[in-house]
């Protein structure tokens, strides 16, 4: 998972962009959540975001990217965005 400040087509030039890689290695079709949590320089947290992958393919693998709204950052800005990490995932 790459992360970091860039231009972001629905966020604005200035966003932390989170571009992730979700990959069925089951045998069946699947459908995925993952949820992130933003963290400040003090490793202390800022908000959170989800992403999916709805009816994925046995082998197949979905790659997208995400930046947190203003509105999922609570304990500061998404200027103070120091680092990102994956907090939970589900496979249903």
């Amino acid at each position: 998972m790459k992360s970091g400040f860039e231009g972001h087509r629905a966020r604005g030039h200035r966003a932390y962009v989170v571009h992730y890689t979700i990959r069925n290695g089951g045998i069946g079709a699947a459908s995925y959540f993952a949820q992130f949590e933003f963290l400040d320089e003090d490793g202390d947290v800022l908000g959170n975001t989800r992403v999916t992958a709805d009816r994925l393919g046995p082998g197949k693998t979905k790659t997208g990217s995400s930046a947190p709204r203003d509105a999922e950052i609570e304990d500061g800005t998404v200027q103070d965005i120091a680092s990102v990490r994956v907090t939970h995932v589900e496979r249903t």
